[in-house]
Order: structure tokens, then sequence, then C-alpha cells
């Protein structure tokens, strides 16, 4: 794990040491038993540039090495639907629109949580990456009602 972690923060400090265009910052956090990588980016249209840019160049051996490592990963195309990008310590509460709810009934309901300064809700885009569809990040446990079937994980910076 140790050798993962490192290889991850290699990556990751190659990519701020010559950022690609649209590039704002990445960081990876260990969520329960596996790692989350967070790439924030200008606009979708920088995700060309990122995903050229992390494999080739000074940046290959890096990328190769943590790849090398990695195990049942996923990806998922979050955009930001509520406060500030937070690179905190804290968790990640995954959680669906449960059945029958509209969004702006969601996301009127999300204002309690996602307000709050040191929280950020996140939605997925097109349907790319696995359910559920929402992500809350919050630097304290948040609680949200059953209907959303939220799955709490404790969210710690490498």
């Amino acid at each position: 794990m140790a050798d993962y972690e490192t290889a991850l923060k290699r990556f990751h400090a190659s990519l701020a040491g010559s950022p690609p265009v649209g590039f704002l910052g990445s960081s990876t956090f260990r969520t329960g038993d596996r790692y989350s990588d967070w790439y924030l980016i200008e606009s979708s249209a920088a995700l060309d540039f990122l995903n050229e840019a992390a494999v080739s160049g000074g940046r290959t051996q890096a990328h190769n090495a943590a790849a090398r490592m990695a195990v049942d990963f996923a990806g998922k195309l979050y955009g930001l639907s509520a406060g500030e990008p937070v690179s905190d310590p804290g968790y990640e509460i995954r959680f669906s629109k449960p059945a029958g709810m509209g969004y702006a009934d969601l996301y009127d309901r999300m204002k309690k949580y996602a307000g709050k300064p040191g929280t950020s809700l996140w939605r997925r885009m097109m349907v790319l990456g696995p359910p559920p569809e929402f992500c809350l990040i919050a630097r304290s446990e948040v609680e949200l009602p059953l209907e959303f079937r939220a799955e709490v994980l404790s969210r710690d910076p490498i």
C-alpha cells in the first residue's frame, strides 16, 4: 500500500509540475478500503488534454508505475452542483436520487447539507461511470434520509 501511495503522489506531482490545458489540480484520498482520485478541470473540454497528458512525456513513467498497482478501479465524471471543491479530510457520501423524485426536489433537499462550508455536492455526468449518481463531500459525517440509500466513506488525503 505504501508503494502504491508513493506512486500516486509522484503521478499527481508530475501533473501539477506541468499542468495540461484546463487542469486545476488533483488529489487522491483513501476511501474505506479503496482509493479515490479527483481531478479538477475547468470544463469537460479539458478532459482530452488531461487524458493525453497523463500518459505522455515526462508523466509516462509515473502514470505507469501507479497503473500497474491499481486494482478494481472505476472512473466517474462528476460535475459540481453546489458548494466549492474540498480537498480536506472528511467523508464521501455517495447516494442515488430516490425513484419518483425530481432533480429540482433533490437539489432543494440537499441545500441544508451542501450549503455548509467545507461541503460540496457532485453529480455524475452523462451516466458516465457506475452508480450511485451523487456524491456529497463533507468535512464531518452526514446522515442522509434512508430513501437516498447513502454509502458513507471516510476520506483521507494521501
